[in-house]
């Protein structure tokens, strides 16, 4: 009987542990409210769900009337139990379905969840839904079995504005795989696909009063480039389909009774299908434009400023300036720092952090900079000017970093002791700076001299000629390492034919060739004629040369040339040349440029 005794207490006592252990788990509650979708269409359908973890009671919620969408199903109730390793876990979910009625904007408001005697409380959720444009979905014969269309966001957009592409499949039949070799041409548009998170979800759809199967299969954003009534091709697709098996053909009986549907087998067969063509009208941006205008269209902030406010003349510090919000971040390029003289200025380092988030681009780009400054004072640096044209406000704004102030101390006087990110050394290093000779006594003797005819002479005369080019050599590299603008042109030449080595050795289909051909004839312009080329566009190339007395054939082929890589490298097809023949028409323009810079 004591053993019993014992039994039954380890029985109670491990059942208490437990107990224990799962009102542990239970009491760490997490609630969860999401949309499975944060941009839809009309009349397409959506799941708002309230995940509930670490409770063992279902939630009550209650959600009230919401403008521009209607309650399709729900709600739906379901719950999840499971043990790992000892730790008991559960789930309990709630979903609603509901069909997009008309466009706008949708805020599901924060839900009060009870749970016994606590209560939650989520938050707000945000849904755009757009109303499709061009040839829909509406537009489609009932008899279709299976179709596609692209549904643009936007009909009229501004250059630079982007409009997102959805193509979307109805189907009435079994639909097993699908298979999109590459996007479709967009002339005048650069495109980037919206990256899916898992394969495309099938919804239950009434199109004219026929039901349908619909998917979204893909998802494009398109920036126009240029003004103008521009077209989007047909998407190209390969779907693997549900198809009825006639087997009249196979039997020996000529007899309606075996063309009887119920007789009629089902197989699976491979067809093409194409999209609608989409036309979109692009508007030009509002003129007058502001000086220095870059193309940015979007919502934007500028930062700049030093790692640190005082410095030693000949210490480095840094420079960093970031840009900021959403818009094409893809086509800009951040503005350079305008320094006052004394002030040596070193290739930034650049970083980028860009995602698509809610249908556009946002992040962020920086450039950092490394500046010495030479002479000791106190050094102002102009502010840093953005300009951007903001759809919202319908207008060009202008954001600006503010002034930056230095103060540069004298390294041997009495200043107060200042630090900057780097060291003097390494500075040195950096700039690969004269490395003094030290001088010493040295004791010489007199020897005997023996003539030794004409070879005596010619040993001299060899060692006074490598003697005069070292001593010349020499002179150039503190010229160079004295003067940046000097040494950049200095490398101009050695550094684009470098360039268009490493093109030569890419792929016909790489993405980095035509950006790597821009930067050989932009980058030797610059370097020239000493100036920033990545602030230029095309027009501004052409005003320089011709400021420069350069021929106007040259200059017009110069134009020509930036316009069409452009072209291709945007929208690829628009211009029908292979990479050796850009690679060749580079080298050609590159000999012409040399000559007369």
């Amino acid at each position: 009987m004591k053993k019993i005794g014992n039994e039954m207490k380890q029985k109670y006592f491990f059942l208490l542990i437990f107990l224990l252990v799962g009102s542990v788990a239970y009491g760490q509650v997490k609630i969860t409210a999401s949309i499975d979708a944060k941009q839809i269409l009309v009349k397409e359908s959506f799941t708002w769900k309230l995940e509930v973890e670490g409770s063992d009671i279902m939630p009550n919620v209650r959600l009230g009337d919401i403008d521009k969408i209607a309650l399709l199903s729900g709600p739906m109730q379901s719950s999840n139990y499971t043990i790992v390793n000892g730790k008991t876990s559960s789930k309990k979910t709630i979903s609603y379905t509901f069909v997009a009625m008309e466009a706008g904007q949708v805020v599901f408001p924060a839900v009060d969840v009870n749970l016994g005697n606590t209560r939650y409380k989520t938050k707000p959720l945000r849904l755009e839904i757009v109303a499709a444009r061009g040839s829909g979905a509406q537009q489609a014969s009932a008899s279709q079995t299976v179709y596609l269309r692209a549904l643009p966001s936007k009909s009229s957009v501004y250059v630079g504005e982007p409009l997102t592409v959805r193509y979307k499949l109805y189907t009435k039949v079994g639909v097993y795989n699908y298979q999109v070799e590459k996007l479709p041409d967009a002339v005048g548009f650069w495109a980037e696909e919206i990256p899916q998170s898992a394969q495309p979800r099938l919804v239950s759809e009434l199109i004219d009063g026929v039901r349908y199967n619909t998917a979204v299969l893909k998802t494009v954003m398109y920036y126009p480039t240029r003004s103008g009534e521009l077209v989007i091709d047909p998407l190209k697709t390969e779907l693997e389909i549900e198809v009825k098996s006639n087997q009249r053909s196979t039997r020996r009986f000529n007899d309606p009774f075996f063309n009887d549907p119920f007789f009629s087998g089902r197989r699976k067969a491979t067809k093409d299908f194409l999209s609608n063509t989409i036309k979109i009208n692009v508007k030009s941006l509002p003129e007058p434009r502001p000086y220095k205008f870059s193309g940015a269209v979007g919502n934007f902030q500028i930062r700049a400023g030093l790692d640190t406010n005082a410095v030693f003349a000949n210490d480095a510090v840094g420079l960093s300036i970031s840009l900021t919000g959403s818009g094409n971040f893809k086509s800009l390029q951040l503005p350079e720092p305008k320094l006052p003289d004394g002030i040596d200025i070193f290739k930034p380092e650049r970083t980028e952090n860009v995602s698509i988030q809610g249908m556009k681009h946002t992040g962020s780009k920086k450039s950092t900079y490394l500046l010495v400054p030479r002479i000791p004072g106190e050094i102002l640096i102009d502010p840093i000017k953005f300009t951007y044209f903001d759809l919202k406000a319908q207008k060009y704004i202008t954001r600006t970093s503010g002034k930056i102030k230095m103060s540069v101390y004298d390294a041997e006087g009495s200043q107060p002791v200042v630090t900057s990110g780097y060291s003097r050394e390494e500075v040195e290093l950096m700039q690969e700076d004269i490395r003094y000779i030290k001088s010493a006594d040295t004791k010489f003797t007199r020897a005997d001299t023996t003539s030794m005819g004409r070879t005596f002479w010619m040993l001299h005369i060899l060692g006074l000629v490598a003697l005069s080019g070292a001593f010349a050599w020499e002179y150039q590299s503190r010229r160079l390492e004295g003067n940046v603008d000097l040494r950049r042109r200095a490398n101009a030449i050695k550094q684009t034919r470098k360039q268009i080595k490493k093109a030569e050795k890419l792929s016909e289909d790489s993405e980095e060739l035509r950006a790597l051909l821009h930067q050989c004839i932009t980058g030797f312009i610059g370097a020239r004629l000493n100036v920033s080329e990545n602030t230029l566009d095309t027009s501004d190339f052409s005003e320089l040369l011709n400021k420069h007395g350069i021929p106007q054939d040259i200059i017009d082929e110069n134009r020509s040339f930036l316009e069409d890589l452009a072209m291709d490298r945007f929208a690829p097809g628009a211009v029908k040349r292979s990479a050796s023949e850009w690679i060749s028409a580079t080298q050609e323009l590159f000999q012409k440029l040399r000559r007369v810079l």
